[in-house]
């Protein structure tokens, strides 16, 4: 079973509603605020190790969860590092919500929609991956170093909420280093957090930038995997690069593939259906599980059927999921 996936009829017709309802809320906090937080980053020699990590430290008791959990593969690391290194010094001193960061991206994306100018949509990206070795690396170096070391890496933030929690998953990390020894890598960042927040943060932008800097085509998916599947799908096709990121507690997967420049826009949409065919009916998965269907996947019946419920006339979001565009669903 997997954790969560767009398609999921469970719970209010609210959730995962796709846009077929107006909501309106507020924002508020749903639990406190640790009293301390710890931020790790961990590298891992294979995939297995990396797992056995996660359901020994990290999922062991439900009182006792990180506050956050994501992971990354060398391809990922490689990309951002080669690809994102401005976007993430902004993020990384300014912080992802500043204004002036909203204002200098929606400069990017003004330039890019000057269709009457040659090159305006790939030229900012084009610029960002040439002067992206003037830029030093966002990553300490310890980390850095073993960023190209190792093939797999999680980045852990914990808190202490006052009820042992903390001490209790900082033992079995202690545990977990002495067993699998040379087949992990742990650092505490007692002053690099940002940088870390930084480097996950500007992963699919800099995908992106390395696709056009680099001239090749490039397609994101995200799914979900079940719980206790602990290996990496296949990718049937052939590929330049297969950058895997998580949210690692819950199997929830992002990948950013880029393919040879001789792949046309149509191969590549084969293949992402391929894909989706075979990790649905093969190991159970949900594609997309984040991100939504879109007009670009058709919804299962049931969930299709959910959505006709909650907005009869269709002019909520029209065409969502394999759905009609047009009034009242017809055809």
């Amino acid at each position: 079973q997997c954790s969560r996936y767009n398609a999921n009829c469970e719970g209010l017709d609210c959730n995962r509603s796709e846009g077929k309802v107006f909501i309106l809320a507020t924002v508020h906090d749903t639990f406190a605020s640790p009293q301390q937080r710890k931020d790790y980053w961990i590298s891992f020699k294979d995939m297995k190790t990396a797992y056995a990590f996660r359901k020994q430290v990290c999922l062991q008791s439900a009182k006792e969860l990180p506050v956050s959990l994501e992971y990354l593969d060398r391809d990922a690391f490689d990309v951002i590092d080669r690809s994102g290194r401005g976007q993430g010094i902004l993020i990384k001193y300014l912080g992802p919500l500043a204004p002036s960061v909203k204002s200098m991206w929606n400069v990017k994306l003004f330039i890019e929609s000057l269709s009457f100018v040659p090159y305006a949509d790939v030229i900012c990206d084009a610029f960002l991956h040439f002067i992206n070795p003037l830029f030093p690396p966002l990553l300490p170096p310890h980390i850095q170093k073993c960023g190209k070391a190792m093939d797999h890496h999680v980045s852990m933030t914990i808190g202490d909420y006052g009820e042992g929690n903390m001490e209790a998953l900082l033992g079995r990390l202690e545990k977990f280093q002495e067993q699998y020894q040379e087949k992990v890598v742990v650092h505490e960042c007692t002053k690099h957090s940002n940088a870390l927040t930084a480097f996950r943060f500007v992963a699919a932008s800099a995908f992106r930038t390395y696709c056009i800097g680099e001239g090749l085509q490039g397609v994101s998916i995200d799914y979900a995997l079940p719980k206790n599947y602990e290996e990496m799908p296949e990718f049937g096709s052939p590929h330049v690069k297969r950058m895997r990121y998580s949210h690692f507690g819950c199997n929830v997967v992002h990948e950013d593939i880029a393919f040879a420049p001789e792949y046309s826009a149509d191969d590549v949409e084969h293949a992402k259906h391929d894909f989706k065919h075979y990790l649905e009916k093969s190991l159970a998965g949900k594609l997309p599980a984040e991100h939504g269907h879109g007009t670009e996947y058709h919804a299962p019946r049931a969930t299709q059927q959910r959505w006709k419920r909650m907005d009869p006339l269709n002019v909520m979001n029209p065409g969502v999921g394999g759905l009609s565009y047009k009034y009242k669903y017809q055809e």
